[in-house]
């Protein structure tokens, strides 16, 4: 946490001196991008794209020619302007030496350049691709996995709402969704989780305002908003009447909590008064469901295959996964909610964490009786 606030203040130096947009900063000095391939002998990799996307493919070294494995299209998080592929890599390799498997990690294009949807588009392409291509990248076409956290596990339910509205295409389904601390929803931001973090003092990182910033990115691409107008998002200022008329807030309720789960000791206030310039800005987008995939509709969510959800209790985005979790079960969809006490939004790619390794032999688990 020192390291990363301390690259933190170096990035706002360089943004205040107007050199780059601060997410463009951020990836260097927050979550610097590597590229070298994996030394791991165990784990063959090949960096090639698809679909003019770059992607790396990850196959057990011995595999041969004529095995079929479990495939999965992996969508990375970072806010959706940052990539940070070195932990990624550290990760996916951990997790294949438990499971045979065939994975494609999607390196979509990122915000500020490319805003929301290139990002959508980008994941979409790779895995129409891969359901069209199964025998050639060496998949078992009834076991497909979309598997994403963050930013991630916002595009693996992008991807199952387009294939769902296109229903009526002869191509390979996916089995399961693992969706990883997920970001669901762009309308409530005064849930328990986002005040707990709602400082530069937040137990983890990113904090609220980070998130909001990047959010903000995908949304607008190099277009930004101040500080004053930040601070009026996490009181949900960019509510009109015609929200809270709508059926949208009752998909964020945090009466759907857990008791258990930690509340802040003072609770910020909903505005009482609509920032109508926020309004027009950022609602159109916000409350896309190719944006906010929480809010897509009923019919295409109840298709949703068996999704497995996990979330961390040191997190802006804790509560969306409960949200996530109680509107997939009203729609009778098989749900599994991990959530993990005590750990933060990043423990997943960080080794020196012994429940970052627990975690994946769960999701290994969950895997193996679920294909």
């Amino acid at each position: 946490m020192a390291g990363l606030r301390l690259r933190n203040a170096l990035k706002n130096s360089k943004f205040w001196r107007g050199k780059e947009h601060e997410m463009q900063i951020a990836r260097g000095n927050i979550y610097p991008e590597t590229t070298s391939n994996s030394k791991d002998p165990i784990i063959s990799t090949e960096d090639t794209s698809i679909e003019r996307v770059p992607v790396r493919i990850y196959r057990p070294a011995d595999m041969r020619e004529v095995e079929r494995l479990p495939g999965v299209v992996y969508l990375h998080g970072g806010g959706f302007c940052m990539d940070e592929f070195v932990n990624y890599d550290l990760m996916i390799c951990r997790m294949l030496k438990l499971r045979r498997m065939v994975l494609i990690y999607v390196r979509y294009r990122l915000a500020p350049e490319f805003p929301f949807p290139a990002a959508v588009d980008d994941c979409f392409a790779v895995t129409r691709y891969i359901q069209r291509n199964t025998e050639q990248l060496n998949m078992d076409s009834e076991k497909l996995i979309l598997m994403g956290d963050d930013a991630g596990g916002n595009l693996t339910m992008n991807m199952l709402i387009r294939m769902i509205s296109e229903d009526g295409l002869d191509l390979p389904k996916f089995k399961v969704q693992i969706v990883l601390v997920p970001f669901i929803q762009a309308l409530n931001f005064i849930t328990p989780s986002y005040q707990i973090c709602d400082n530069i003092k937040a137990p983890t990182f990113p904090n609220a305002e980070f998130m909001l910033k990047s959010l903000i990115t995908y949304a607008l691409g190099f277009a930004t908003l101040d500080n004053s107008e930040i601070r009026k998002l996490l009181e949900n200022a960019h509510w009109t009447d015609e929200i809270r008329k709508s059926h949208f807030p009752k998909h964020v309720r945090p009466d759907v909590l857990p008791k258990n789960l930690e509340k802040p000791m003072v609770k910020s206030a909903m505005s009482k008064k609509t920032d109508s310039g926020l309004a027009r800005k950022l609602n159109d987008k916000f409350l896309d469901p190719m944006f906010s995939p929480l809010f897509a509709d009923d019919e295409i969510l109840r298709n949703f295959p068996k999704t497995y959800i996990l979330s961390t209790e040191i997190d802006c985005l804790r509560d969306d996964a409960f949200f996530l979790a109680e509107r997939l079960r009203q729609l009778d969809v098989d749900v599994t909610h991990r959530h993990w006490t005590g750990m933060d939004h990043s423990f997943l790619f960080l080794e020196f964490y012994k429940n970052s390794f627990k975690a994946l032999q769960e999701i290994i688990t969950y895997l193996d009786k679920n294909l």
